[in-house]
């Protein structure tokens, strides 16, 4: 798989991927807000209903000297006048002795109407009256709590008076007077309910990040495994969490067959390049040697042996660049980082190339350098580089189409591109390109021409290992340029 298609493929994991840490603490966050939650509810109904009834018997006690006052006029009533009751001036009659204070007040409702004792409307409105009255007469246990959250909290209570419904009720009107406290104590139990909320919170954020560091630690040493390194791979089980030991077991056990696997691949890429290289030299001596030698050979054989030459050669280029690269995977190429003069690799590469390929015209316009330019690196591996650059750009243009060689020294770097009049890169194949044995899609090969697929990869393994990078600039139906970038040398 190339890059790109392993990055295509982890961005759209990445659209459906989630977090089971993140998950937990959503959910564990949503029950303790809920458990909050449901604790203030309830503890605010059990206190609600403990003021309600502790209220209730205080105005229930505090009642029934109004209530035995009342009562007492009733009962010294006349037969008659017990007939005739009761009117307005009977109520009136009934609370004249009623004087209270500290804002507590009685009244009478009955078939009457709503007759207010002493002080009562000079302190509540008629219709803050008529409102107490129907709270009183009608609420369960005829209690009621009025504006209980606010500082003018009162408490309403009614008792029916001696002599049946039809002589009305004595509904007595006491303000709470520590509402003020009930508020203070309510705001600090709410208070406290917030402080414990977030204190879990900040306590389950603590216990995750105390649960996944194991992961995270795994994390950042699995992030530096390197493909050459997989004998540095396998990870310790002891002192590892118990959950995690089975995967990481099968984690080892595939980092295993991986570095088996490419162990095989380098030794058989290494034997195969080295067993096959000295019959392919043999092959092309007899050829060249048959070439040179049969003056009388017929022209269809002699063409027949140029291609057969021309194939051996590919074939050995190619096993060269095998060997160069199982060299590399295993640390044994060697690529010198020493100065040396550029414009020197330069030429020798524009000789192999225009050697190999004399129909195209090959340009390098080194007019402009006065002074020679010193780089880091390796002259060889450079020389290398710019002609499998030149043959790239050769293969894919059209005959005698033109390649340009250009220099440039920018800052502390040199830069090398070769730049091609050909097809062009699409632009979603440029990475790809360095890849071993890729090739662009939608490019095709000049007629006659052939490409394993090694050269830019073997490109980017010798710039790299001369500290230097390649890059590509490319455009369809305008042509290509490849630039090596070498650090420059000033001494």
């Amino acid at each position: 798989m190339g890059s790109s298609d392993l990055d295509s493929s982890q961005s759209l994991s990445g659209d459906r991927s989630w977090s089971i840490a993140r998950r937990f603490f959503l959910t564990s966050f949503i029950l303790i807000v809920a458990q909050s939650g449901l604790s203030l509810a309830i503890s605010g109904k059990l206190w609600r209903d403990f003021t309600a009834s502790h209220l209730n018997f205080a105005l229930s006690r505090e009642l029934l000297r109004p209530l035995n006052l009342v009562d007492n006029k009733l009962d010294s009533l006349s037969a008659q006048e017990a007939m005739e009751c009761c009117t307005r001036e009977d109520y009136e009659y009934f609370l004249s002795d009623i004087d209270l204070a500290d804002g507590k007040a009685v009244m009478i409702s009955g078939s009457a109407g709503l007759v207010p004792g002493k002080g009562a409307q000079s302190l509540y409105s008629p219709e803050r009256l008529r409102e107490f009255a129907h709270l009183a007469t009608t609420s369960k246990n005829r209690f009621s709590l009025v504006d209980f959250r606010d500082k003018n909290a009162v408490a309403v209570k009614s008792m029916n008076l001696s002599g049946g419904p039809e002589t009305g009720s004595l509904i007595y009107i006491r303000p709470i007077y520590n509402m003020s406290l009930f508020n203070a104590l309510n705001r600090v139990r709410l208070f406290s309910e917030i402080v414990l909320m977030l204190s879990l919170v900040v306590l389950l954020a603590i216990a995750l990040t105390y649960i996944l560091k194991p992961i995270r630690s795994l994390r950042s040493r699995i992030s530096n495994i390197q493909p050459d390194n997989l004998d540095t791979a396998l990870i310790s089980l002891e002192g590892q969490p118990v959950e995690l030991q089975p995967i990481l077991t099968e984690f080892n056990r595939m980092v295993q067959r991986l570095e088996a696997s490419a162990k095989n691949q380098k030794q058989f890429a290494s034997t195969i390049s080295h067993e096959f290289r000295t019959p392919l030299t043999v092959i092309s001596g007899f050829i060249q040697s048959v070439l040179n030698r049969a003056q009388d050979l017929d022209s269809r054989y002699r063409e027949s042996l140029s291609i057969a030459d021309k194939e051996a050669f590919r074939l050995n280029r190619m096993l060269s660049d095998l060997l160069d690269l199982s060299r590399a995977d295993n640390h044994q190429l060697k690529v010198l980082r020493e100065p040396f003069e550029c414009i020197l690799s330069c030429r020798e590469a524009l000789r192999l190339a225009q050697f190999a390929f004399p129909n195209n015209p090959i340009r390098f316009d080194e007019s402009g350098f006065e002074d020679s330019i010193w780089v880091i690196g390796d002259p060889d591996c450079l020389v290398k580089c710019l002609e499998n650059l030149i043959g790239n750009a050769v293969k894919y243009s059209e005959p005698m189409s033109a390649i340009d060689l250009v220099v440039n020294v920018k800052d502390q770097c040199v830069l090398f591109a070769v730049q091609d009049y050909g097809q062009g890169i699409p632009e979603d194949q440029q990475e790809r390109i360095f890849e071993r044995f890729v090739r662009a899609d939608g490019v095709a090969l000049r007629r006659g021409e052939s490409s394993s697929g090694l050269g830019l990869s073997i490109v980017k393994m010798l710039m790299e290992g001369m500290g230097g990078s390649v890059s590509v600039q490319s455009e369809i139906g305008v042509g290509s340029r490849f630039t090596l970038t070498l650090q420059r040398s000033l001494s």
